[in-house]
């Protein structure tokens, strides 16, 4: 991928930028899919200036302009005269307002038939392929003080850091086992700041004539930099975090296509690409998890996944460049048998705290809470609450049990504190009695 060198305002100057395409052969795009696309932008949008048209398709007013004389030659738009100011730097008719006509209203609706996506210009598959092969060779090596710095806001066992780090640095699936309420989940969200430089993500992709919807604001986050002209049809993204729990289904790991709004949405492998794949509560999804694993653990030995795009009757390739990251509180041996989970690598087991990493849990979550923080009435909590009744220690518990207890001392109008009376309440309103058989 040739690149824009980075303007001295962005502090990474090692991300390369797209550069500008000037025509449409650099886009990779047919003229006439461009035309189409800016057409049902017209449509929607009724009438548009043209900075603002060419801003909305994330193409460069030189080409942008172009497809606009081309559609006004074709009486499918035209223009009501300057509706905005012109810059320094800009053309004339960027300042002009667009307006279709009642031909490109009937044109726009055959258009629409075939697809309604009308948004930012997609990018080839084979870019995408080659800008995603060339992000992922600039992975950082993760040593032991860098998954203790991510880490540092988590008490946790030694045994984590020894097992967890190996895998992250080696970017194969990881599986993340144990009791419920110890961090599995927030350890996985620290991981991901190590997985390396910002990326850039396609809003959409082109591909044998369809558009597949990549770019995801629940799972990209755009980085908040002053960036250098490039290529908008990229943005520039912290590594992903895609999170999927119980309700993941095999659906959402396919193409998945709007029969209404005619365009595919990219799975969530895919939306992963370059950063992180969790699935949460593995073994609870309606896809067993023997086909959950065999959907994804082959195509991360393999290095790329196949996509079958149905309208187009064709399946193609396309990158797997995630860490996949599995987590349950189920034991092991209940999900799949051992000869299976020997594909997946790494094991890290997140034991329950032990008491004095409860205790030192307990005290951070006191100072996060500006509670006071005494070891006496923690005492008191382990010896009542959890040793009589033969309870867990958890690493969720002091987090919850503090924010009981000042919820609870609001309503009592008194002073939030370490009391036995408010830990006594506090308790009693967390802990549910499994036993009680008086319903």
């Amino acid at each position: 991928m040739s690149a824009i060198p980075v303007s001295a305002s962005v502090p990474q100057p090692q991300v390369g930028f797209p550069p500008i395409p000037q025509s449409a052969q650099e886009t990779g795009l047919p003229f006439s899919f461009v035309n189409d696309l800016v057409l049902k932008v017209l449509y929607f949008n009724g009438g548009m200036l043209g900075r603002d048209l060419a801003r909305h398709v994330c193409l460069p007013w030189v080409m942008a302009g172009e497809v606009l004389k081309n559609l006004s030659n074709e009486g499918y738009c035209g223009t009501t005269g300057v509706r905005g100011t012109v810059g320094d730097h800009e053309a004339f008719a960027e300042g002009l307002q667009y307006l279709i006509t009642e031909a490109g209203r009937e044109r726009a609706r055959e258009v629409l038939e075939l697809s309604q996506y009308a948004g930012p210009a997609p990018v080839p598959l084979d870019v995408y392929i080659a800008v995603v092969r060339h992000q992922s060779q600039y992975t950082p090596t993760i040593t032991h003080p860098m998954l203790r710095q991510a880490l540092e806001h988590l008490v946790l066992a030694p045994t984590v850091y020894q097992r967890l780090g190996p895998g992250l640095s080696a970017r194969q699936a990881i599986f993340l086992y144990g009791p419920p309420g110890n961090g599995k989940t927030t350890i996985a969200d620290a991981c991901a700041g190590l997985l390396g430089d910002p990326i850039f993500v396609p809003h959409a992709l082109y591909v044998h004539g369809e558009v597949i919807r990549l770019f995801d604001p629940v799972h990209h986050h755009p980085v908040e930099w002053v960036l250098p002209a490039h290529d908008t049809r990229w943005v520039l993204c912290h590594r992903p975090v895609v999170r999927a729990g119980g309700e993941l289904n095999g659906r959402e790991l396919e193409l998945g296509f709007d029969s209404r709004m005619r365009f595919y949405e990219a799975p969530l492998q895919l939306k992963a690409n370059g950063g992180l794949f969790l699935i949460d509560d593995f073994g609870r999804q309606s896809i067993s998890p023997r086909d959950l694993l065999n959907r994804l653990i082959v195509p991360l030995e393999a290095g790329y996944d196949f996509l079958n795009i149905a309208r187009a009757g064709t399946t193609v390739a396309v990158p797997f460049t995630e860490i996949l990251m599995l987590s349950t509180n189920i034991q092991p041996r209940e999900l799949v048998d051992e000869a299976f989970l020997r594909r997946v690598r790494y094991k890290v087991k997140v034991p329950n705290p032990t008491e004095p990493e409860y205790r030192e849990i307990f005290r951070r979550m006191c100072a996060t809470r500006r509670l006071d923080f005494d070891d006496e009435m923690v005492t008191y909590l382990v010896e009542e609450h959890y040793r009589k009744p033969g309870r867990t220690l958890h690493g969720c518990h002091p987090r919850d049990l503090i924010d009981h207890l000042i919820h609870g001392a609001n309503y009592f109008s008194v002073q939030p504190e370490l009391s036995k009376e408010l830990i006594d309440h506090a308790a009693s309103a967390y802990f549910a009695d499994l036993t009680d058989e008086d319903y």
